[in-house]
């Protein structure tokens, strides 16, 4: 998840000993990541990534995942690459080569280690990477999940509600804007 149930709790304005809505808004927390991973096309988290990529004959090479931490392998067409033949563009998820890289389908081949060190309560836990507007978009998109769906207006003098068009698939405004910063 790109932030934790008590972090979600203090940013929402939850007292922390209020547990009676912790299942809920974990349950949110998680659609709500998984929605944006999604619509980023990435996964945030840190972890190793295996990618058939295909060769863009220019001088870069971009990866799914970033920031890219190493890099274990790098085959073209099966041939493994020295580590000195490219070098890293952590942040933005590239790898450059002096020469190009081969046009092709498929025909490269990375094996390597990115993402961001997620928000945890774990004690001794290191420090989150995340960028905070992806975790306010968690939080953003959790809380919106967990409202009354799809309600854009109520009278209660002889009882009146609204509906919204849902458009599915897409995240809220709010939301999509923090993620696009």
């Amino acid at each position: 998840m790109l932030t934790t149930v008590k972090r979600a709790k203090k940013l929402l304005g939850i007292p922390e000993e209020d547990v009676s809505q912790d299942f809920s808004l974990e349950m949110a927390l998680e659609a709500a990541s998984a929605a944006i991973e999604r619509e980023c096309n990435r996964e945030f988290g840190q972890k190793s990534h295996s990618q058939r990529i295909n060769g863009s004959g220019t001088k870069f090479l971009r990866l799914r995942n970033f920031p890219i931490i190493s890099v274990a392998d790098v085959k073209i067409c099966g041939d493994d690459i020295s580590p000195d033949g490219f070098v890293i563009e952590s942040d933005n998820g590239m790898l450059f080569k002096e020469t190009i890289w081969p046009i092709g389908t498929r025909n490269i081949e990375v094996e390597y280690l990115a993402g961001y060190i997620l928000p945890s309560d774990t004690e001794g836990a290191p420090a989150p990477t995340l960028p905070r507007n992806y975790e306010m978009a968690c939080v953003l998109y959790a809380q919106t999940l967990l409202q009354t769906p799809g309600v854009t207006s109520e009278r209660v003098g002889d009882i009146s509600v609204a509906y919204a068009a849902a458009s599915a698939g897409e995240l809220p405004p709010v939301v999509a804007a923090l993620i696009r910063l």
